[in-house]
């Protein structure tokens, strides 16, 4: 038994010798760019948002676990949930409106502020402030507000996660052009009299009034032209239809690519591939229902319940980390996790941007899913035949969706461990850089 763990313990540990000697320096060197380290300032500083956001779209979601015809199939323990939501819907409504349905407004105040704050440092002319609030006035250059109602309301993929790429994209224009004027003095020189604030404010007069010109005219000033339409158009047209196992796959590992750069991936997989699930799933509840074979494997829902499952072991590990952020994100994220919320993890953590995360993330992933689609081909895995909704904890919602098959929660289980698995050595390597950090926190204060 001592051998057993001793072996273990040896092939742990090299494993996670060779991520953080041969594959950690490389991608932490990536992590330096100055592009993607405001990028992961973002993501962090949006954490509370998110956690938020996600909580308030958890209780929304609630009663559906136990809705007539899907889910646990207990309208009374959903009718006496909706009982108590309801009368908080439009306040819990208004959380997740200025939260989920915000990030690309904030991402791209946020990305101005911390790119705004990195040219500070080799150039004190160079105001974070103004960074972050010319990238925001620059944002809304490409919105069309003679489009909007007199309450001021627009589509949420304007201001929300879709445009998340795109708000970032002009962002960094707008603090480029910004800090590049100021290093080549386009500025308004004040005496040295004039108060710093004022000074400041008549310094940064031109290049802001120049951002702003150019993000009007790229925005609304070119007929047909409209370049939020255009990224979320180009990020759609990177996925392929198609019900079988080599499309859905790319679908997937496109999911995980997007999900991995701060972009909600399943929603723009979805975008297009939505149409192809929801005649999938109902072929197969028609054919289920009639007793005939059932004719798509790769469902959204065989994904949903067998490969992407939750990040919950992700929090577990957090959970159990020596690392004090790590713990608190652990025990904070760890319920919402169960019923699928899985931004407090991927933003706190960080999953997104952080280059060490890449590997098990989009890679592993990716494996995960070819396993369960060999398991699926070979005849091990039951087809998808009921649909339940997306905050349902996967192995539940498998048993419930294969028709009440026990094989299907041991499937689930087994993709739980071995998501587990896969990031447990690069999440040991980040470990072992936060405790680090820490140590020389603690040297300096004592």
């Amino acid at each position: 038994m001592g051998k057993t763990k001793e072996q273990r313990r040896n092939w742990l540990q090299v494993l996670t010798d060779f991520v953080e000697q041969k594959m950690a320096p490389p991608l932490l060197r990536i992590a330096q760019i100055r592009y993607l380290e405001a990028m992961q300032n973002v993501f962090i500083t949006m954490m509370p948002y998110m956690l938020l956001g996600a909580a308030a779209t958890l209780i929304l979601n609630l009663s559906g676990l136990f809705a007539e015809g899907s889910g646990l199939n207990m309208p009374a323990v959903a009718s006496a949930i909706d009982a108590v939501v309801t009368p908080c819907r439009p306040w819990l409504l208004q959380i997740v409106f200025v939260s989920l349905n915000i990030l690309a407004l904030l991402a791209a105040i946020l990305n101005g502020y911390f790119l705004g704050d990195y040219y500070h440092k080799r150039d004190e002319n160079v105001s974070p402030i103004v960074g972050g609030i010319a990238a925001m006035a620059s944002f809304f250059c490409f919105i069309d507000f003679s489009t909007l109602t007199e309450n001021f309301d627009w589509p949420s993929y304007i201001l929300g996660s879709p445009s998340l790429f795109g708000g970032i994209i002009i962002s960094i224009m707008a603090v480029e052009i910004y800090r590049f004027l100021i290093g080549k003095k386009i500025v308004i020189k004040m005496p040295e009299a004039v108060p710093p604030m004022i000074g400041a404010a008549f310094t940064s007069m031109i290049p802001v009034s120049v951002v702003i010109v150019i993000s009007a005219i790229l925005g609304q000033g070119i007929a047909g032209f409209d370049f939020l339409a255009l990224i979320n158009s180009a990020m759609a047209k990177l996925v392929v239809g198609g019900s079988g196992p080599v499309a859905q796959g790319v679908g997937f590992f496109l999911d995980r690519l997007l999900w991995f750069v701060g972009i909600h991936g399943s929603n723009v997989v979805s975008s297009i591939m939505g149409p192809i699930w929801t005649n999938m799933i109902t072929d197969n509840i028609n054919a289920f229902a009639a007793g005939q074979a059932i004719p798509y494997m790769f469902t959204e829902q065989w994904t949903n319940y067998y490969v992407r499952v939750s990040v919950f072991p992700i929090a577990l590990l957090c959970c159990c980390s020596k690392v004090k952020r790590f713990k608190v994100l652990g025990k904070v994220g760890l319920p919402g996790t169960i019923f699928n919320i899985a931004e407090p993890i991927m933003y706190g953590l960080p999953i997104v941007l952080n280059p060490l995360m890449f590997v098990p993330w989009v890679l592993g992933f990716t494996a995960l899913w070819i396993f369960n689609a060999v398991l699926a081909v070979i005849g091990l895995t039951p087809p998808i035949v009921a649909m339940t909704v997306w905050t349902m904890p996967a192995p539940l919602g498998a048993f419930i969706g294969t028709g009440f098959k026990f094989s299907a929660i041991l499937i689930s289980l087994l993709s739980y461990i071995l998501v587990f698995l896969i990031f447990l050595p690069f999440f040991r390597v980040m470990e072992k850089q936060e405790l680090a950090e820490e140590a020389k926190i603690e040297n300096l204060q004592s």
